[in-house]
């Protein structure tokens, strides 16, 4: 596997700083960068004209990247968890610069995210087209100048619904999910990289390896160190029983948030 250069873990200050003492190292650490990556629900299915303008601005800490190109929520037409995330980030480390990178595509299994990228295996899921979504996130972050102390916080990863109609993926996700765990944790030099994985709810009727799918994300939780569920499964969503609604993905976004507070908290 082609190698990539790696971004740099920075140590947070000791605890118990004074006030001001606190502030100034929150100022001189390198920006905390966050992997948004998945399918169609870390798109986001939401619906921008319905927020208030003051509801899809990120504060000014907050960058926010689709793809290599910087972006704010308000510009689309639909929304992710990035606007709920990055507000409550910020308000959690206001003196902290924070680097949202999402790189997401719908209707994508994780056979058009695998390291080892293979069209023909990518056919499975309908996917030849599609990919290497995986070697693709990593050239966006090799791209983009996040400074010689950039901090990678964690991969925020919801996608599991694709692989979820079709038997063959759904038997092999947890295979393919610990391979792509490890290749994010291998190319970008953090073997011990957070992994933030929403636990994916496809209505069973028309996704047959839905269960199969959440067991292997549970597994993956319980056995892989470093990978946390993010619980979905009382989200509202749109009537397609599938897609988390305006008040679903803002609700997502507080999670993710609240999960790498967590993780950033107990490293």
């Amino acid at each position: 596997m082609t190698s990539h250069r790696a971004l740099v873990w920075v140590v947070a200050g000791a605890l118990g700083l004074m006030a001001l003492r606190g502030h100034l190292a929150a100022q001189n650490q390198g920006a905390l960068v966050l992997l948004l990556a998945g399918q169609s629900n870390m798109v986001g299915q939401g619906a921008t004209d319905d927020l208030e303008a003051s509801e899809a601005v990120l504060p000014p800490n907050v960058t926010y990247f689709i793809g290599s190109q910087a972006a704010t929520p308000a510009e689309r037409p639909r929304f992710g968890p990035e606007i709920t995330l990055g507000q409550d980030l910020a308000a959690a480390m206001p003196g902290r610069k924070i680097v949202l990178v999402k790189h997401a595509l719908g209707g994508t299994s994780l056979l058009a995210w695998a390291p080892q990228w293979d069209s023909t295996r990518a056919e499975i899921t309908g996917n030849a087209a599609v990919g290497p979504l995986y070697d693709q996130l990593l050239e966006i972050v090799r791209g983009l100048d996040l400074g010689p102390e950039a901090e990678l916080g964690a991969v925020l990863w919801m996608q599991g619904e694709r692989d979820a109609r079709m038997g063959e993926a759904g038997a092999e996700y947890f295979t393919n999910l610990t391979e792509l765990i490890a290749a994010f944790r291998g190319d970008l030099g953090s073997p011990e990289l957070p992994f933030l994985l929403g636990l994916v709810n496809p209505p069973p009727n028309r996704y047959p390896a839905a269960q199969e799918v959440r067991e292997a994300q549970e597994r993956a939780a319980r056995e892989i160190p470093g990978v946390h569920l993010v619980a979905t499964d009382d989200l509202t969503k749109w009537d397609d029983d599938l897609h988390y609604d305006n008040a679903g993905i803002l609700e997502l976004g507080r999670r993710f948030a609240a999960a790498v507070l967590e993780v950033s908290r107990v490293r």
